[in-house]
């Protein structure tokens, strides 16, 4: 147990989640990585879904501070920090949002933390969204239909061959160019969290979208969405795509 002056978004998620959060329940988390198209992604998901603000995540101290605006309901008067936290009951499905990047000197106290408090959530399945940086990616020419790359933890639901009929591409280092040592570029701590839940024997699965440090990537984000619903939901099911306000400014 992490204490007194080290507050964690350990101790206040779980008092949050005994409460409201049932058991067995999916949970999805961005990396901060390229581009910022997997935070995007995330805000597409719970705009479209509609997922109701939970609480704010105690990893603030771990990220560059901000406060703005909700960001789904133009008329709120809420506020939201770096770190938020939003749950549906009724698809048991809880997703973590980042909106700034993480202290350098602060990343790998916060991927510890994270992974431990995962590990003590046992969640039904967590699902990684992460983004890498477009010039390392593998031969274009062989490659070209690929939208996303996908890592699959030992305990993962999903199999290659599952993530194949939904036309993904399963990441492998040594396909990276033009060196193996670059691996996943750009994807922030998506490798460090991925090798300490598969240790542990978490469900995981990684879903990685390669694109470039634009000022627009709302299409790698609308691609990564898409293949999010493909993998989780039933489409029937999934309302129709609706954009946050904000990317109208």
């Amino acid at each position: 147990m992490l204490l007194n002056k080290r507050i964690t978004f350990e101790i206040e998620a779980n008092k949050m989640i005994d409460k409201e959060i049932k058991s067995n329940a999916v949970f999805i988390i961005p990396s901060v990585s390229v581009g910022f198209a997997s935070q995007q992604a995330v805000d597409l998901l719970i705009c479209t879904l509609d997922i109701p603000f939970l609480c704010h995540v105690n990893a603030n101290d771990c990220f560059i501070p901000m406060l703005t605006t909700d960001p789904y309901h133009k008329d709120s008067t809420k506020m939201v920090t770096a770190c938020s936290a939003y749950y549906s009951e009724t698809r048991n499905l809880l997703i973590f949002q980042f909106r700034s990047d993480i202290l350098a000197h602060k990343r790998v106290e916060f991927v510890e933390r994270l992974q431990e408090w995962i590990i003590g959530m046992k969640f039904q399945e967590v699902i990684l969204l992460s983004t890498a940086w477009a010039p390392f990616r593998p031969d274009p020419e062989t490659y070209i239909n690929v939208d996303v790359y996908y890592m699959l933890s030992k305990e993962a639901s999903k199999t290659d061959e599952d993530m194949r009929k939904l036309r993904m591409k399963k990441f492998n280092t040594k396909e990276m160019l033009p060196k193996e040592e670059q691996k996943l570029t750009g994807s922030g701590f998506t490798l460090e969290l991925f090798k300490k839940l598969d240790d542990a024997n978490v469900p995981l699965i990684v879903l990685i979208r390669y694109c470039d440090e634009s000022m627009d990537n709302r299409s790698d984000a609308i691609a990564q969405f898409e293949a999010l619903v493909a993998m989780q939901f039933e489409r029937s099911e999934i309302p129709e795509l609706r954009l946050p306000y904000t990317w109208e400014r």
